[in-house]
């Protein structure tokens, strides 16, 4: 039964404009019920768990009803979940009630769990939607915290309604769907405010960036609650009426070839991953493990969230050419949550692709092509079209010539709303003003870049940018060469920065160390070797290098390093 404003599933009534991401996934659903809508793998194939478009939109509804019946509306409720099929239903679900979803990392390591509690109560959240078997886990947790301890949680951990004639809410696009919080690498983490609409139209912007067509068959193993493997990997198949694949993330790093098992398996034609995914690939799977994996379905593989490392996608595609991945499939990517996810990327089948800076040049702030030996730096793609990006002198807030690197400004629609309960960090970061104005507000992004014929390039951090006797260096080129050292763990496993001692700048470094050279091998000689490649590639000393155990380098969530934990660290070591 359909008139021209609504439609009829399963006797249940649903508002279908179109406008908002539950209108688009429940058209999907009427119009290919039995087509696979999610397919969880934890191990081989024979674990898989599936659901069609049918039987997760039943769930969703179902969900749905019971978080209206309880007036959770407009409210911020937390995500709780091991990677799995709930979360997905439990997300859709806050989607299509309008309430607010807070999704968090489900971890035991105290930790995540501190950064976990934090948000919590930044949050303000009050009700919890997990499992059965994690409630158990987690109230323990809550309750060992003084703070948290008396307060009174309220548990959602059964799919049970208490109603089925609640009619589903009509709100407008504008109205906050998530709370999507960010990793926190030089900060405490902060509640990016993501909108229906922001959702969809990041939704249209990735789809237009990779020529994606209906019935994608994307996924892997990014975690949930992050906002790559929510609005990149699980959300796009899914607004596109095709199939999301996915597997936990810590089965990936026990076993990296189960992530290209199961591309394999399912011909997943796009799936992402920072740069250590890429890397870990290389270095821990044995050819004899994967004589019969086919790779040709992956026509996207994106890479982004980190520093991208031109010759970790060398050595990949070198690696798995003979398993039928195509170099040219390469797609490094920009994003941030403060955008919903998607900034730039595509278009496809155009690989990795660099420019080679002069060195002294780069480090004075300009743009000078090398035609020898410079600095590398990797093109993140094509600006979507729904943004628009500025490059900006951060200092003046005026436009930078075309040849200067400055900071990263957008303006668009997928631009969320601003950061929760934080008006002053939501008016200096989401409502930037140009020198000369131009009638529009942009986000501060706090990356330094330049765009060349059109393609963004992404250099660092403004606030990790060191200078250093007069030069601008970038971290992660210290640290890369660190990490490439013959007796380093490698992995992310070096933290460049600068600390002040009396007025003056110090470069400091600690490198995470393999534990057998640790204990075999002369402690100053490996300072001395360190010493050295970095000297010959970079031209600088340290002032301080500190070699440490695996393990210690403080990180956040997603593998980032956390720069300020790493200051206070020198003082404790």
């Amino acid at each position: 039964m359909q008139d021209n404003n609504r439609i009829f599933l399963d006797n249940k009534l649903i508002k279908n404009n179109h406008s908002q991401f539950f209108d688009i996934f429940f058209s999907h659903s009427k119009k290919k019920g039995d087509a696979l809508a999610c397919v969880f793998q934890t191990h081989g194939i024979d674990t898989a768990k599936k659901l069609t478009y049918r039987e997760l939109s039943g769930l969703v509804l179902q969900r749905a009803q019971l978080l209206l019946h309880r007036g959770y509306m407009d409210q911020p409720i937390a995500l709780l979940f091991p990677n799995g099929l709930d979360f997905v239903v439990n997300f859709l679900a806050c989607l299509a009630s309008g309430v607010i979803a807070v999704p968090l990392n489900l971890s035991r390591n105290a930790q995540q769990m501190e950064r976990t509690v934090a948000i919590l109560d930044d949050a303000g959240v009050e009700t919890i939607l997990t499992t059965a078997a994690s409630r158990i886990h987690l109230e323990q947790q809550l309750c060992q915290i003084p703070e948290l301890s008396t307060r009174s949680w309220t548990w959602i951990d059964e799919y049970q309604s208490e109603s089925t004639d609640i009619t589903l809410p009509v709100f407008n696009p504008d109205k906050l769907a998530l709370l999507q919080y960010t990793s926190g690498s030089t900060s405490s983490p902060k509640g990016v405010m993501v909108s229906h609409h922001n959702i969809v139209e990041n939704q249209r912007a990735i789809q237009e960036a990779y020529g994606h067509q209906e019935g994608l068959i994307a996924g892997g193993w990014l975690p949930q609650f992050h906002d790559m493997g929510l609005i990149g990997h699980m959300l796009q198949p899914l607004f596109l009426g095709g199939t999301y694949v996915f597997m936990p993330p810590m089965n990936f790093v026990q076993r990296p070839r189960r992530w290209l098992e199961l591309i394999s398996q399912y011909r997943i034609h796009t799936s992402a991953s920072p740069n250590f995914g890429y890397k870990h690939c290389v270095k821990c799977i044995n050819d004899e493990d994967i004589l019969h994996l086919d790779l040709s379905s992956w026509q996207v593989a994106l890479n982004g969230s980190e520093p991208i490392d031109v010759n970790t996608m060398k050595l990949f595609s070198d690696k798995f050419q003979h398993y039928g991945f195509d170099p040219k499939v390469f797609s490094p990517c920009y994003g941030l949550a403060e955008s919903t996810l998607f900034v730039s990327g595509g278009p496809r089948r155009t690989g990795s692709q660099i420019l080679m800076l002069n060195q002294e040049v780069f480090e004075s702030g300009q743009v000078e092509e090398a035609f020898d030996k410079g600095k590398i730096v990797v093109n993140c793609g094509l600006v979507s079209s729904r943004l628009k990006v500025r490059i900006v002198a951060p200092e003046t807030s005026e436009i930078c010539e075309e040849k200067e690197i400055g900071e990263i400004w957008i303006s668009g629609s997928s631009v969320a709303q601003g950061y929760w309960k934080n008006l002053e960090k939501t008016e200096e970061c989401f409502h930037a003003q140009l020198k000369y104005p131009d009638g529009r507000y942009y986000l501060r992004t706090g990356d330094m870049g330049f765009i060349h014929k059109g393609m963004l390039f992404v250099t660092g951090r403004i606030k990790e940018i060191l200078f250093v006797r007069g030069r601008n260096l970038y971290p992660y080129d210290i640290e890369n060469t660190c990490n490439n050292y013959d007796y380093a763990l490698g992995n992310n496993g070096a933290s460049v920065f600068t600390i002040d001692e009396c007025g003056e700048s110090k470069l400091v470094a600690i490198v995470e160390i393999k534990k057998k050279a640790l204990t075999e091998y002369n402690h100053g000689k490996l300072i001395n070797d360190l010493q050295k490649a970095v000297m010959d590639s970079h031209n600088i000393a340290f002032d301080k290098l500190i070699l440490v155990k695996p393990g210690t380098i403080p990180k956040t969530s997603s593998g980032k390093i956390k720069r300020n934990a790493c200051k206070d660290l020198i003082t404790s070591i």
